[in-house]
């Protein structure tokens, strides 16, 4: 009987070690990921090395992890500097206004008035025909639709609901799936990438109070063409073999639709854990130009968003609870000014998502997902975007104050099973 004790002990013990383990990976992922964007600041407070916005994107990825962009700074100018400085230029595109209201709710901004800017009017001025920018895309009601729901009461409720039903009249009727442009739009393909992204603009907009006769049918179409599209390691890919960024958006869709604990998002989680560089804690994207996978910026704040079980909407923005935010007396000056003329550059392997669609001059929302055929490069604060590969798998850096001021969780749950332990151990003596 009590070598019987002793055993379930054992057990017990070896199974919270486990745990344990598993726990203090996820903390080392997600802080290192976060250095390795911290690295990648430069002195107008922008995040460098990144295909498309990677200022906005990892912006939120520091709100994920519960760190202040004003404390993010190289040396003196934040990042919350930047963003507020770097209002997009006109002619804009949709979606250079859809990122920034994403990054300003995130990081506890109002998007009505950020540094002297009302974001929303901006974003509903591209309204038109019950959809926001060009029709034949998706890439920017799928974005619009995320950033009208996250800005609250402040947005129109009629844009979202509109919009709403564009997005779910477009939807494949063949596989449920979601593509890039509409269906019967020059370059028409659904993908895995964008099916999350619209699976994330469904299940807010339920969330959020929005209706739509067909929307449930709408969200379990699109899961159900993701889970069929799951690769064998456990990824997703733009086409074909699993790459890093359409992972990431994938990843994101399960956390919306809670699936955390299932074991299509544990396998998902695991391929996108296991394409972390080990040299400078950011995650891979394939660069043509170099022909080699190098760590980048958007891809690497991407990952830690749904690494964190979060997606891109983090919190509705509610003027009444606004915490004020400080910026800096110095404002840096955006040395890049978003484009909205698309080039477009041939390469028959992925390129990024956010391009805009041929007949479009508006700039695709930063979705940097691998395409087989040539896509226009998109307009946004990074000029030299990189491009990324479905082809192989995909965080170090001295440890940020934001980060070491955090308690180790692993710190909290030794201590605790150390009296655990004593006290099941002398129990069985």
């Amino acid at each position: 009987m009590k070598n019987l004790k002793n055993l379930i002990f054992i057990l017990f013990i070896l199974f919270i070690e486990l745990f344990v383990v598993k726990t203090t990976l996820a903390d080392v992922v997600i802080d290192n990921g976060l250095n390795y964007l911290k690295s990648q600041q430069d002195s107008t407070g922008r995040i460098t090395n990144g295909f498309s916005a990677p200022s906005q994107w990892s912006a939120i990825a520091f709100a994920t992890g519960g760190i202040d962009i004003s404390t993010i700074k190289n040396p003196s100018i934040s990042l919350q500097d930047f963003l507020v400085g770097n209002v997009p230029s006109e002619p804009s595109a949709a979606t250079d206004w859809e990122t920034r209201i994403l990054a300003i709710v995130a990081t506890n901004g109002d998007p009505t008035n950020y540094g002297g800017t009302n974001y929303v009017t901006h974003l509903e001025s591209f309204f038109n025909n019950n959809q926001i920018g060009d029709e034949c895309s998706l890439n920017d009601d799928i974005f619009g639709l995320l950033a009208e729901i996250a800005v609250g009461a402040s947005s129109s409720a009629q844009v979202k609901e509109d919009v709403l039903s564009f997005l779910i009249s477009k939807q494949d009727s063949v596989d449920g799936g979601f593509g890039y442009s509409a269906p019967g739009c020059a370059w028409y393909s659904t993908s895995a990438d964008m099916t999350g992204a619209g699976i994330q603009a469904l299940v807010e907009a339920k969330k959020n109070g929005l209706t739509n006769p067909d929307l449930n049918t709408a969200i379990d179409r699109a899961k159900n063409y993701l889970l069929a599209n799951q690769n064998i390691d456990g990824g997703f890919g733009y086409y074909g073999s699993s790459d890093t960024d359409t992972t990431g958006w994938v990843l994101m869709a399960f956390n919306v639709l809670d699936m955390h604990d299932s074991t299509e998002s544990a396998k998902t989680k695991d391929w996108l854990i296991s394409q972390q560089s080990p040299t400078d804690g950011g995650f891979l994207a394939f660069d043509y130009g170099l022909n080699s996978f190098l760590s980048n910026s958007t891809t690497t704040a991407q990952a830690l968003i749904a690494l964190s079980g979060k997606s891109w909407i983090l919190k509705i923005f509610e003027p009444s609870t606004l915490t004020p935010t400080s910026t800096s007396s110095v404002m840096p000056t955006p040395t890049v000014t978003p484009t909205n003329t698309p080039t477009p550059t041939s390469t028959p392997i992925p390129t990024l998502i956010l391009t805009s669609t041929p007949q479009s001059t508006s700039t695709p929302v930063p979705t940097f997902t691998p395409t087989p055929t040539s896509i226009p490069t998109l307009g946004s604060e990074d000029p030299t975007p990189t491009i990324i590969s479905p082809t192989s798998g995909q965080i170090l850096g001295i440890q940020t104050n934001e980060t070491n001021k955090r308690i180790p969780i692993q710190t909290i749950i030794f201590f605790g099973l150390g009296i655990l332990s004593l006290i099941i151990h002398k129990g069985i003596m």
